[in-house]
């Protein structure tokens, strides 16, 4: 049979790159960059390529599975639904529906029928138990836009044609592709800004993206709001357009309090970067005018992400740069049309509610409770059965041995996905979904984030191998057995995708079939400015320039220990897909390496206050003293979220604290070969 060219895109990340994919019959032969896609032009990651390997990999799953005498074994989708609902139909009997928990890991969240159907469930359920891995790394950053815009979410980008003056702090999109708004082609992204000025980087590593810029300043980790409260500070006794703050902020003589105290001095004593540096950079805004920062996962997961954010949203509000031509803009969506929304303001606190029972101390934000509870409400019976869709949760959340032990005692864990990992490995059920090649799609809700107004449309490449459904069915199949109708608007037993998602474009400017037709339909190619800063002065009266839950975090913000674990993303490595074996390892600098008496290839301990992991030592001379790093995303005795606490977490959006963490590290003697301190990784296990 002869191979034939489908056009398609990546959902591995929120890039959505342009793909084509060679396919012979239903085997996927190659993935490569989409040459005529106007967003990325013939790029793609190494990420997006493997979507072959991922596809066809031994480890997918193919039919379902149900957890018979201790062990997983297949089964017919009809069996497995009539024993799931018998399950948690006497678990609502027994502690009402608030007992079952829905869980939206990454996977889920990229597939855009899937997000809309479990989000549909939870609410239909009734439960309040909702967890989302947006609070495992973007949380504060949607946080602090509610807090200072009063609409969640909302995630500024570089006016790319005329920006003078790009920030990047803890993020290095030359890997990542930006963290809440799409840097596809990252080079020729990065070359654009350059070219329009200069791009400056924070960050503690010399990031690809720091080698590109046109300067790199290497804070010390977790400081990087000293150096952005020198900024404001300064900006405000000499230089803000006080006719525009007066017309367009709120608090301004709050703010200017709050930074006081962050002198050159000061700021360059926290920080570690010399003091004619920061002047420098503070020259750079000042010749620029206006100007954009962007924070990355290096600054939302440590214990700075809200100061962070708040103060990068302060420095492009005094700049007169936050919705404004030349400066940074937010992208309504076209799917989305915030725009035209009359969407009743966020208050002054934040859209907020109680937390989960265990963890009074927490709080719900937008109706979804922080992932750090989730082990305490099991441990506590509060929650009983867990439907997960497409999230490793053994890789994610903090305390790997407590998370597995929690999910061991829960009566129900339903897996939803596309292949074993260690979480499904613990399942009662085990339900294949369809995976990114096998399925229809648009970009819906994440086309907030592309780099204009939007949107796009995949045809399913191959037929689903196996008995792979989609997630919605299996979704709307679940509610089905509880006597719920997940999905009104279609007919469960004849929808196609196509026909959940023109759900999305009832109230669109544009049709599903328009959308189809054009495969990538551009609705405007100009960032749209000017909607959101008319949307705070109308409703809010101006930007909230300083939130009072931030003022008082800012004032608490302590100093860095001397060793810190990083974050970092890795170009063949996302989250716990794609793991590269190679990057197994502790990353470490030459000098921190010397200091410690460890040398390339030896094995190492690194220890928190919370637990400790065992290693193989990389020397990585992009990493400074003081900094060392394991990548995220391992499931077995080398989770760097050993070192982590459920309990160690941000007390205004509950997200645990994952980078930026005080460690200790050791060389280890070598006796027999083995991991002295670390748990040898397990098989594969099942919870009967």
């Amino acid at each position: 049979m002869a191979v034939t060219q489908k056009k398609s895109y990546c959902r591995i990340c929120t890039s959505n790159c342009g793909l084509i994919v060679d396919v012979d019959g239903e085997q996927v032969v190659k993935v490569r960059g989409d040459h005529d896609h106007p967003f990325t032009r013939g790029y793609t990651c190494p990420k997006g390529r493997a979507l072959k390997q991922m596809h066809h990999d031994p480890n997918r799953i193919e039919r379902p599975q149900m957890c018979m005498d201790g062990v997983l074994t297949d089964t017919t989708w009809e069996r497995a639904f009539d024993d799931l609902g018998a399950r948690l139909r006497r678990i609502i009997d027994e502690s009402g529906p608030g007992s079952i928990a829905i869980f939206g890991g990454g996977g889920g969240m990229l597939d855009s029928t899937a997000f809309l159907s479990f989000r549909n469930l939870s609410r239909i359920l009734g439960t309040p138990q909702y967890y989302t891995d947006i609070s495992v790394d973007c949380v504060p950053k949607f946080f602090v836009s509610d807090l200072i815009c009063g609409l969640y979410g909302q995630s500024p980008r570089p006016d790319f044609g005329k920006c003078r003056l790009t920030i990047f702090i803890g993020s290095n999109p030359m890997v990542s592709h930006g963290h809440t708004f799409m840097m596809n082609l990252p080079a020729d992204r990065l070359r654009q800004l350059q070219g329009n000025g200069e791009v400056w980087v924070l960050d503690p590593r010399r990031t690809q993206t720091a080698t590109r810029a046109s300067r790199h300043l290497q804070p010390r980790p977790g400081t990087d709001y000293a150096i952005l409260a020198f900024l404001v500070r300064e900006i405000l006794r000499d230089g803000a357009d006080r006719e525009y703050l007066a017309r367009h902020a709120q608090d301004v003589d709050r703010l200017a309090a709050a930074v006081e105290p962050f002198t050159v001095a000061k700021a360059s004593a926290v920080s570690g970067v010399a003091p004619g540096d920061l002047q420098e950079l503070l020259r750079s805004v000042r010749r620029a005018g206006r100007l954009a920062v962007e924070t990355g996962t290096g600054v939302a997961m440590s214990r700075q992400c809200n100061v962070v954010a708040w103060l990068s949203w302060a420095l492009m509000i005094v700049t007169g740069s936050l919705d404004r031509e030349g400066g940074a803009w937010v992208n309504p969506g076209l799917m989305m049309q915030l725009d035209k929304l009359d969407l009743p303001p966020s208050p002054a606190g934040g859209e907020v509610g109680p937390g989960p029972a265990t963890r009074p101390e927490l709080r719900s934000i937008r109706g979804e409770y922080p992932c750090v509870a989730l082990p305490d409400e099991i441990d506590a019976g509060n929650v009983r059965a867990l439907i997960n869709f497409g999230g490793n949760i053994v890789a994610a959340l903090p305390e790997t041995d407590r998370i597995i032990a929690s999910l061991k005692r829960l009566d129900v864990l339903v897996s939803v996905d596309i292949a074993r990992n260690r979480t499904t490995g613990l399942s009662t059920h085990v339900l294949p979904s369809k995976d990114q090649l096998e399925r229809a799609d648009i970009p819906t809700v994440l086309d907030i984030l592309f780099p204009f107004r939007a949107t796009q449309y995949t045809a399913p490449v191959v037929k689903p191998v196996g008995e792979r459904r989609s997630a919605w069915w299996i979704t709307t199949n679940i509610g089905r057995q509880l006597g719920l109708d997940v999905m009104p608007e279609i007919d469960i037993d004849t929808a196609t995708d196509e026909d959940v998602l023109s759900t999305f474009t009832r109230n669109s400017p544009v049709t599903l079939e328009h959308i189809r037709e054009a495969g990538f339909l551009v609705y405007d190619e100009q960032p749209v400015i000017g909607w959101l800063q008319k949307y705070v002065d109308e409703k809010l009266g101006g930007w909230r320039v300083a939130p009072e839950d931030l003022v008082r975090q800012l004032e608490i913000m302590t100093p860095p220990s001397d060793l810190m674990l990083i974050s970092r993303r890795e170009r063949r490595h996302f989250n716990s897909c794609f793991l590269d074996e190679k990057l197994k390892a502790i990353q470490i600098g030459p000098q921190e390496a010397a200091r410690a008496g460890l040398a390339e290839g030896e094995r190492a301990v690194v220890t928190s206050d919370y637990g400790s992991l065992e290693g193989m030592v990389r020397i990585d001379p992009a990493l400074p003293a003081g900094v060392l790093n394991v990548t995220h995303g391992w499931d077995d005795s080398f989770n760097v979220n050993r070192l982590t606490s459920s309990r160690d977490c941000d007390p205004l959006t509950g997200m645990a604290w994952l980078s930026g963490l005080p460690v200790s590290i050791r060389p280890v003697a070598q006796t027999d070969g083995r991991c002295s301190t670390a748990a040898a990784a397990r098989p594969m296990e099942s919870t009967a």
